[in-house]
C-alpha cells in the first residue's frame, strides 16, 4: 500500500499571497537550500499533516469535506515573525476557530494514518529531506493539539523576517501533497468556505 505525505492546509487570499511572495522572493532558493512560491508551490498555514494510503485518499478528502461542511471563512491575524530551525516564519494567532478545525482534522483523520517515507512526498523537485519526513512522521506527536502552532512558512535560512501585524480573511481548505521543505505542492483536492 503506497503511502502519500499530505498537507491540510488553508490558502492565502490573492492579497495576502503576493506579500508573502515578495518576503519569499528574499531567500536562496537555489540547488535544494530553499523553495519559491509557484504554482505549484503554495504559500499555507498548516492544519494537519498525515501519510495516508494513496489508494484511500479519496475516502480521506471525503472525510475532510464533512469536517468543513457549513464552515464560515476563517479571520486570521499574523502577529509578528520569528525564526524556526531552518524557516522564517510569520506567526498565526490561534484563535479558538482555527485551534477546533486543526483538533476536528487530527481526529478525523487518525484512522487513515499509516508509515510513510521519503517515497510518499512529491518528486518533481528536490527530494524530501530526513527532517521532512520525521516532521510528518512525528506530527501527531509533536505538533498538534495542544502544541498546535499556526504560521506561514515564508523562506528557508537564517535571513530574520519581520511583519506588521495584519489580518486576512481564508476561504480556501486544501489536501496538498508535500514537497521537500514541507512545502505545500500540488492540489489534491480543495474546497471554498
Amino acid at each position: 500500500m503506497p503511502a502519500v505525505a499530505i498537507d491540510l492546509a488553508v490558502l492565502l487570499p490573492p492579497d495576502t499571497r503576493a506579500g508573502v511572495e515578495r518576503v519569499n522572493a528574499r531567500f536562496n532558493a537555489a540547488a535544494g537550500h530553499g523553495f519559491r512560491f509557484d504554482a505549484t508551490h503554495h504559500p499555507h498555514v498548516t492544519l494537519s499533516q498525515h501519510f495516508v494510503n494513496a489508494d484511500r485518499l479519496t475516502e480521506v478528502c471525503a472525510s475532510v469535506a464533512t469536517v468543513l461542511g457549513g464552515l464560515p471563512p476563517l479571520n486570521l491575524e499574523i502577529t509578528g515573525a520569528r525564526a524556526g530551525r531552518t524557516a522564517q516564519v510569520l506567526v498565526v494567532a490561534p484563535t479558538p476557530a482555527l485551534q477546533r478545525l486543526h483538533e476536528q482534522l487530527m481526529n478525523t483523520l487518525a484512522p487513515y494514518e499509516i508509515p510513510g517515507d521519503a517515497a510518499a512526498f512529491q518528486r518533481d523537485d528536490d527530494p524530501p529531506r530526513d527532517a521532512d519526513v520525521a516532521w510528518v512522521t512525528r506530527f501527531r506527536v509533536d505538533s498538534s493539539f495542544a502544541r498546535f502552532d499556526p504560521h506561514i512558512t515564508v523562506g528557508i535560512g537564517p535571513d530574520p523576517v519581520t511583519a506588521t501585524p495584519f489580518t486576512f480573511t481564508a476561504r480556501t481548505i486544501v489536501v496538498c501533497r508535500l514537497g521537500r521543505f514541507c512545502t505545500c505542492r500540488d492540489r489534491l483536492a480543495h474546497w471554498t468556505l
